[in-house]
């Protein structure tokens, strides 16, 4: 069985796209798709968002449904914080260090891996930053 690694959608993998009142795609961080893509051989990759299935549906029809084995939104899981003992997830990759904050206290929290928000100052200076610290936690962690 792979280990299951568990994204959060917005600010994590890009944002959506609005026009006037309606969603009308998903900006995709820079680095996404091939990230995934490497990633995928290796683990299973799990979607959970805090927004709703409706939303979430709209957003896997931008080029990421294909890569993710499973989904969960806040309709299928209402939670104050991302426990990944909830789906067996081996690692949560957010830009919400409040979810880190909160495994540490129960001793997961180095399967918390967190990344500069999309469109932060950190993440303008260096817009690949949040993959290399993907991959070093990763990469640090296999056998």
């Amino acid at each position: 069985m792979k280990p299951r690694i568990i994204f959060d959608l917005d600010e994590t993998l890009g944002t959506a796209l609005v026009n006037s009142d309606s969603i009308v795609g998903f900006n995709l961080r820079q680095g996404c798709l091939a990230l995934l893509e490497k990633l995928q051989p290796k683990y299973d990759l799990i979607l959970w968002t805090v927004s709703n299935r409706a939303y979430l549906n709209k957003m896997l029809k931008a080029e990421l449904g294909k890569f993710f084995k499973e989904t969960y939104s806040w309709d299928e899981i209402q939670q104050n914080w991302k426990d990944i003992r909830i789906i067996n997830g081996d690692y949560l990759i957010d830009d919400c260090s409040y979810y880190k904050k909160m495994a540490n206290q129960i001793g997961l929290g180095d399967r918390y891996i967190i990344v500069p928000a999309y469109g932060d100052a950190r993440d303008e200076m260096e817009p690949l930053l949040w993959i290399k610290i993907i991959e070093q936690i990763l990469l640090s962690t296999e056998p």
